[in-house]
């Protein structure tokens, strides 16, 4: 055949076609150049596997393996990252001989397992989160031992015969061994299924704290890293383990600082899924017990197999309840309708978890399918509260509080889902302003049951003086609100405010051309409202928003009196986070902040402060009619805040 050519079959397919490869390309044909590849026989000869080690080399080996290890937590396959020493590939005649060695190994491997189980059990990892696959890698290989306590004894007896030596050296293999040790027993107590058993994060604490201490010290040395030494990680030896295809070739993290700051990052992360049992549940179904960062993929798999010990998710439930004026003995009163209220409650909410501890794609995904059974709850809770107003009448301090907490769960879930469209960057400029005016909506409606809630709540129990009638210099008002509202209810307040300041301001540049979008972009706005409410509409709203409602929101949106509705809604939201953030004219139960919604109300305040700039500029702009020279000058961006944009007004030239 000649260059180019091609051979033609009827039994060849498509699909053939796009799993083929092309044989002697080094990118595509992983078997190309193998007589390259590293062996035992060729590293054995070539002085690279040696029979002894000295402390200085074990440090650097060892030093390798924890890099490896982060690595392989990040989705590259363990071939190419733990199992790339050579050592590791003959455990019982490379690794045995040498009893520091075998004892390190064997805790390692003790992780490596640990970690493999907690995420596989969890399952909230995607496929570009961690490789599941071990290429025929036997995890269970020990030098000595498999079972956490006599490897740990054996570590111990390690670290006493290295006590005995004098040098730096022996100190830094010791407390290696101290580290791996303390992080592969804390890793054991996290990860396995108790059946029942409370797991004891006291001394989990303990062994973080103390792997955090050591990672510092880490930092601190001063030892450099022995090439020679090295040359014992050859990712080459198991390329043949390797589907054929592009190689994905894994670069090896030689900043000594940002490996050891990858490590106090991670053993930070487990240490808060120590406390994940005191977090209540709106705080867990928000992922706010974790870091941010991805993929973060064990961390995100403890906590979720930390949160959902059995019984865990029915004391969430209840513990929640009782904050929306659940009466407490409704479980011996109404037990049969509470009981089934309470495990289709189960069965939602532990799904909701583990996305809560999912990616965010794999969240943004999944959440879609929820308000489904979420509207169905929402017809046993107006049930059961029937059931109570006819158990407890006027004793019940809450007229309807499943139904309460059926729609803030909803309602919060509706809200993170759109909200996560910013972070994974779904919307386009142009549809900016109606995602904010349907969170709006949304945000209004949590408003509104949570001031009727925390007013309940304010009420003495047994009902208290019968409410004045309304008079004529007074007429009844819709809704309540309460004496002292609290925090969590005064942000969400300031941020409804922000919100609909974002929506009036963005829908006034758009209909004035200023945020360079072409006219015909806004033509597509009913086929995008469609597609990014349309999960939505599962759930029965009190008012289910259309596209026309959006549409006459934002039909006068281009006069100038709109950019002074979004200023007074800025200053609105301005106002409270003042409060907020220095404690003044608050009640004294919203005085004292915690550090999560501190930033918050930090955050939200410097995208009013941003935007209030914005409107500034526009309205002297307004007044000079200046807007013909502004066209695609105003910038927007989440530039403070992740789903909140800051408007910029650029100088025209």
């Amino acid at each position: 055949m000649n260059l180019g050519e091609m051979l033609e079959s009827p039994e060849f397919r498509l699909f053939d076609a796009m799993s083929a490869i092309e044989i002697m390309d080094p990118k595509m044909d992983s078997g190309f150049d193998s007589a390259g590849d590293m062996s035992l026989e060729r590293a054995e000869q070539e002085g690279i596997i040696k029979k002894s080690l000295s402390h200085s080399e074990l440090i650097t080996m060892w030093d390798e393996l924890f890099m490896y290890y982060l690595l392989w937590l990040d989705g590259h396959t363990i071939v190419q990252t733990c199992w790339c020493c050579l050592y590791l590939q003959n455990i019982k005649e490379l690794v045995r001989p040498i009893p520091v060695f075998g004892a390190f190994i064997d805790a390692f491997l003790i992780a490596c397992r640990s970690a493999k189980d907690a995420i596989i059990s969890a399952n909230v990892f995607d496929d570009e989160d961690f490789m599941p696959s071990l290429f025929g890698v036997d995890l269970e290989a020990c030098a000595e031992s498999t079972k956490p306590d006599e490897v740990s004894k054996n570590l111990q007896a390690q670290r006493k015969m290295l006590a005995g030596e004098k040098s730096e050296l022996a100190k830094a293999v010791a407390s290696r061994l101290e580290f791996i040790g303390e992080y592969a027993l804390a890793l054991v107590e996290l990860s396995e299924n108790k059946e029942g058993k409370q797991r004891n994060f006291d001394q989990v604490q303990r062994r973080l704290k103390a792997c955090c201490g050591l990672v510092e010290h880490f930092g601190k040395e001063e030892q450099a890293a022995d090439e020679a030494t090295l040359r014992c990680f050859d990712a080459s030896f198991n390329r043949s383990l390797l589907v054929p295809g592009p190689p994905r070739i894994v670069e090896p993290i030689r900043d000594r600082a940002q490996v050891f700051g990858m490590w106090t990052s991670h053993l930070q992360e487990l240490q808060l899924c120590c406390g994940i049992l005191r977090v209540p549940l709106l705080s867990l179904l928000n992922g706010s017990f974790a870091g941010k960062s991805e993929p973060n993929v064990l961390g995100r798999s403890v906590a979720h197999i930390c949160s959902s010990d059995e019984g865990h998710t029915v004391k969430l439930i209840l513990d929640s309840l009782d904050e929306y004026l659940f009466p407490k003995d409704a479980l011996e009163h109404c037990r049969e309708e509470v009981d089934s209220f309470l495990a289709h409650c189960e069965s939602l909410l532990a799904h909701l978890l583990k996305l809560a501890h999912a990616t965010r794609a794999r969240k943004f995904r999944r959440l879609a399918h929820v308000f489904l059974d979420f509207n169905t709850l929402q017809h046993e809770a107006w049930q059961l509260d029937e059931k109570l107003r006819e158990t407890y009448g006027c004793n019940l301090r809450h007229p309807r509080p499943c139904w309460v907490w059926t729609m803030e769960h909803c309602l919060d879930a509706m809200i993170s889902k759109l909200f996560l469209g910013f972070d994974l960057n779904l919307y386009d400029i142009v549809e900016f302003h109606m995602v904010y005016w349907y969170i709006d909506y949304l945000y209004g409606l949590r408003i509104f049951n949570l001031n009727e809630l925390y007013y309940n709540k304010e009420q003495p129990v047994g009902g208290g003086d019968k409410k004045k009638k309304p008079t004529r210099q007074q007429p009844e008002k819709k809704g309540v609100r309460p004496k002292a509202p609290p925090v969590a209810l005064l942000i969400l307040e300031a941020t409804q405010a922000t919100v609909r300041g974002l929506f009036r301001l963005l829908a006034f540049c758009l209909c004035r051309g200023l945020l360079g979008v072409p006219a015909s972009a806004t033509d597509v706005l009913e086929q995008r409202f469609v597609l990014r409410f349309r999960a939505l509409e599962h759930f029965r709203l009190p008012h289910l928003p259309s596209f026309r409602d959006f549409s006459q929101s934002s039909k006068s949106a281009e006069a100038p009196i709109v950019l002074e509705a979004a200023q007074a809604s800025l200053t609105e939201a301005n106002q409270v986070l003042d409060k907020l953030i220095s404690g003044k004219d608050l009640p004294d139960n919203a005085k004292v902040l915690d550090s999560k919604l501190l930033e918050s109300a930090k955050g939200l305040k410097r995208v009013v402060v941003a935007n209030q700039l914005a409107v500034m500029q526009l309205m002297r702009a307004a007044e000079a009619n200046d807007f013909d020279k502004m066209e695609g000058k105003v910038h927007a961006a989440t530039t403070h805040h992740p789903h909140l944009v800051s408007l910029q007004v650029r100088k025209a030239n």
